[in-house]
């Protein structure tokens, strides 16, 4: 008989929570209460190292001129990833909008995707683990263990009515990112038309979604339709008309919300 067990853990003001899926429930929650413990220290741990907010992180001493926090291996990393999106992106992902370097569009699917494959995946090794998730903010890396057939079942919900879900994706395996700006307010830099309400897309690492449904969402609908068909793109977008969805660079037919 499967089972779930969670937790939700506070870092980087967001919720994040963590689900396992189990045929032997106390074992589970045995593992949840050990890893939750590190995994919380290393997201405070990456929040205190990337804040855009905290004086004494790298992200702000860097805005200050304090070169030599490139030497830190992980900024290094982050750094490089961003300012290659910036170009990937055609400019629609910018660690630079608001005139000095901040990645926290980048970060947060960065450090989810860096702290489930450091903690969570090795769970596997445990024969009754069938499956496991980590969730940041809507935001979800998860796995399946090859020996189980479960399926994760993400609901998006609708930008205007958050208590309706408008689809679902069925997904073994990989990552699932929307950007929006429904429950975060104007967070969101939006460089190109603003008439997409809601952008989700599904693929392989967080760190790539979250990057593309960011910026996807800063271009406008018809800059996104061109990516979605450059990097064939899987996942879906809301407009006025409805519910638009795509499958690796194809649109499909449109669902009115």
């Amino acid at each position: 008989m499967i089972s779930f067990v969670s937790r939700t853990l506070e870092a980087m003001t967001i919720p994040f929570t963590i689900r396992l899926v189990t045929s032997d429930k106390e074992s589970a929650q045995l593992r949840l209460d050990e890893v939750a413990q590190s995994i919380h220290k290393e997201l405070l741990r990456l929040e205190e190292k990337f804040s855009a907010f905290k004086p004494t992180s790298l992200v702000c001493r860097f805005q200050r001129g304090e070169k030599d926090v490139m030497l830190d291996p992980e900024f290094q990393e982050v750094y490089v990833a961003v300012i290659a999106a910036h170009k990937e992106t055609e400019a629609y992902f910018d660690p630079y909008y608001e005139g000095v370097y901040n990645p926290t569009g980048y970060v947060k699917g960065w450090a989810i995707e860096t702290v489930f494959n450091r903690f969570l995946r090795p769970l596997f090794a445990y024969d009754y683990i069938k499956a496991i998730s980590l969730n940041g903010g809507g935001d979800m890396q998860f796995e399946t263990a090859v020996d189980s057939d479960f399926v994760w079942k993400v609901g998006i919900e609708n930008p205007d009515k958050l208590n309706e879900i408008v689809a679902v994706f069925k997904l073994a395996n990989g990552s699932i990112a929307t950007s929006g700006k429904s429950k975060r307010g104007e967070h969101l830099f939006t460089k190109g038309k603003k008439d997409l309400k809601q952008v989700t897309i599904v693929g392989e690492k967080l760190s790539w979604t979250d990057l593309w449904a960011t910026a996807g969402f800063s271009a406008g609908q018809l800059q996104l339709e061109h990516f979605i068909e450059k990097e064939a793109l899987t996942g879906l977008f809301i407009t006025s008309e409805g519910v638009h969805s795509f499958h690796q660079g194809e649109l499909e037919n449109v669902k009115k919300t």
